[in-house]
């Protein structure tokens, strides 16, 4: 009996208890909620002043991009309309090429730029000689100023090239930096698709003025933005960098305190390590490694035609016409562009996505196959086709911009050590800008030796032999900090296949 009445006797809970429970529940769904509310309000100002940034270097770039395309739309028009400044085959070679002369000086000067005065203050002197050119070449009477207005613009691209990619590099975060440093680039295609579009309907001289309005934009709006932290942190500005840190980060105090301390111990490691900076760092492992990758890589993707066919759009072009039917080279020119500029746009979307190599040797495989389909095609001759080598033109442009004009700029931010970034970033594109002057002013005379279609098979090969090389020496950089990737080259081993490291040491590198 006792038994029976003890199990049938029911556990009393005070209803004090119960009440205190669902408060408890309450407060603490509150909080969370407030908590998760707060995250989400801190990752969007986070990603929009990235964004920011990003944005005012975009302005930059396609600034830098359209006089670049400005010699396809200027030189048909100097040929052959009725203009006071007619040229012939030799005048137009260095109108469209002299641009590429000045350039490597300015990458250099923008080298010394970054390290003495900052990397935004670089970016804003670079919007002064463009604007200069432009109004050189918009009111120049005869060849001697159209060619240094072109020269001066040229000098302008060249401070800006690596600027843009080193501020974007640092301060970004490791898993928006893919993605943020490939933008202008499609910013740049933007740039060459406008200049285009501008010259199909207006005179040069008109397109001259308008060009103009861009780097004006550009050198107000950098004076709204925060100069770099790792900058900062370098040149002893420890309170501007973590005001830097701090608005970059959405606010969030604590994380741009964490990064800041990064940074000064970063800094202290390099000076008790390497001391005074000499000409001897670039020769070290961390430096002389990436410079090796992007320099090769930059000469492939020069030989693969990538900016031979922007600086002579209308002029290859031509060669398109197979039969009685005539294409409009300029339609056709002004096409390959917005191709360009939409296939820039899907690589830097495709960079949140997938790796760096596996955009880079995709890339090259679709230009390579292209431009040998090409090269064949307009060898051959073949009749009743007018179309097809222009579609394939279409997909040569695609397959090149969606790795191979894009990748060398992302990999500028990522790969060159902090102590050395702004100097090996401004080394890289004078040598690029060398090679690319002059490949531009010879190619007239190697089209006319060996024929357009073996320009397409020399496109071809270069892609080719492009992909090899990235397959063994380019690594992967995706989502890794910039301190990891230096960290990555200072080891022994040059190949990414075999990594030239040991493996349980860079097994969470290469995932």
């Amino acid at each position: 009996m006792e038994k029976s009445a003890f199990c049938s006797r029911k556990p009393s809970v005070k209803i004090s208890e119960v009440s205190d429970l669902l408060v408890n529940s309450s407060i603490h769904s509150h909080t969370t909620k407030k908590q998760e509310e707060q995250r989400n309000n801190e990752t969007a100002k986070r990603i929009f002043a990235q964004s920011i940034v990003t944005s005012a270097v975009m302005l930059s770039s396609a600034s830098c991009g359209m006089p670049v395309g400005y010699s396809a739309i200027l030189l048909p028009q100097l040929k052959f309309l009725n203009d006071s400044m007619k040229i012939d085959d030799e005048i137009g070679s260095w109108i469209a090429s002299i641009h590429s002369a000045a350039t490597p000086l300015g990458s250099l000067v923008s080298g010394v730029l970054m390290e003495r005065c900052g990397r935004k203050l670089a970016l804003q002197i670079a919007s002064i000689p463009l604007i200069s050119g432009w109004a050189m070449i918009a009111f120049s009477t005869n060849h001697s100023v159209l060619l240094l207005g072109r020269l001066v613009a040229g000098f302008s691209s060249g401070l800006a090239a690596a600027a843009g990619q080193v501020f974007i590099g640092e301060t970004s975060e490791p898993h928006l930096r893919g993605f943020l440093t490939s933008v202008p680039l499609a910013s740049y295609s933007f740039g060459i698709l406008l200049v285009y579009a501008l010259g199909s309907f207006l005179p040069w001289r008109y397109v001259a003025v308008a060009s103009t309005g861009l780097p004006i934009v550009s050198l107000i709006v950098f004076f709204l933005l925060p100069e770099s932290p790792t900058w900062l942190v370098r040149h002893g500005k420890l309170e501007d960098a973590k005001n830097a840190l701090t608005w970059l980060r959405g606010g969030n105090k604590c994380k741009a305190k964490e990064e800041t301390q990064h940074l000064v111990d970063r800094l202290e490691a390099e000076s008790q390590s390497d001391g005074k900076f000499s000409i001897r760092n670039l020769f070290k492992r961390e430096v002389i490694k990436p410079l090796i990758i992007l320099n090769v890589f930059n000469t492939m993707q020069l030989l693969s035609g990538t900016y031979l066919i922007v600086f002579y759009a209308v002029d290859i072009l031509s060669y398109l016409q197979i039969g009685e039917k005539k294409l409009d080279h300029f339609v056709v020119a002004i096409l390959t562009a917005f191709v360009r500029f939409v296939f820039s746009i899907f690589g830097c979307i495709l960079l949140a996505f997938i790796g760096r190599r596996t955009l880079a040797i995709t890339s090259g495989l679709g230009t390579a196959l292209s431009a040998l389909f090409l090269g064949t095609f307009l060898h051959q001759n073949c009749q009743g086709f007018n179309y097809i080598p222009a579609l394939f033109v279409l997909i040569y442009v695609a397959s090149n911009t969606l790795g191979f004009l894009i990748l060398p700029g992302v990999l500028l931010a990522e790969l060159f050590p902090a102590k050395i970034r702004g100097l090996s970033g401004g080394l890289t594109f004078m040598l690029f800008n060398s090679m690319l002057f002059g490949t531009s002013k010879v190619f007239p005379f190697v089209r006319g030796a060996i024929g357009i279609s073996g320009v397409f098979w020399t496109f071809g090969v270069a892609s080719a032999t492009a992909c090899v090389f990235l397959y063994f020496f380019l690594p992967e950089t995706k989502s890794r900090s910039l301190s990891d990737i230096e960290d990555y080259f200072q080891r022994k081993g040059f190949l990414w296949t075999n990594g030239g490291r040991k493996d349980d040491e860079t097994d969470h590198f290469r995932s």
